[in-house]
């Protein structure tokens, strides 16, 4: 079993129906049995259509989440000095720099749509 941290994209292609890469990130992870994990950064971008939606539907997608996840990972002191080096050497986008350091630190594999993500993480799974 891979420890497998996921990004925001992914995330939000798993939730939202109607997601062009639903179906493929569903039969993607359905094929290999992981540890999934994530960072708080993620579970922001990813609960924020829900938030539009109302305090109900929000709530729902938080329970959502933390059932289908081992583990989720705040940004301490750490992850953001790592995310500094990441955004410098770079250039991606901040939250970006804090989902690829907390990979790194973790030990896990990232996975990701995201093609700028994807070649800044050495590693890193670009799903489609």
């Amino acid at each position: 079993m891979a420890r497998i941290v996921l990004d925001s994209s992914v995330l939000i292609s798993i939730y939202y129906e109607g997601d062009v890469h639903s179906e493929i990130v569903r039969k993607y992870m359905a094929s290999k049995e992981n540890e999934y994990l994530i960072s708080t950064i993620s579970l922001a971008e990813t609960l924020t259509h829900a938030a539009v939606k109302g305090p109900e539907t929000l709530e729902k997608m938080v329970d959502r989440i933390r059932m289908a996840v081992t583990e989720i990972f705040g940004v301490n002191q750490e992850i953001a000095i790592a995310a500094a080096l990441v955004r410098a050497r770079t250039a991606i986008t901040m939250p970006d720099a804090i989902i690829s350091a907390t990979a790194t630190l973790v030990g896990a594999e990232l996975w990701t749509l995201d093609q700028k993500l994807a070649k800044a993480h050495r590693g890193a799974v670009l799903i489609a």
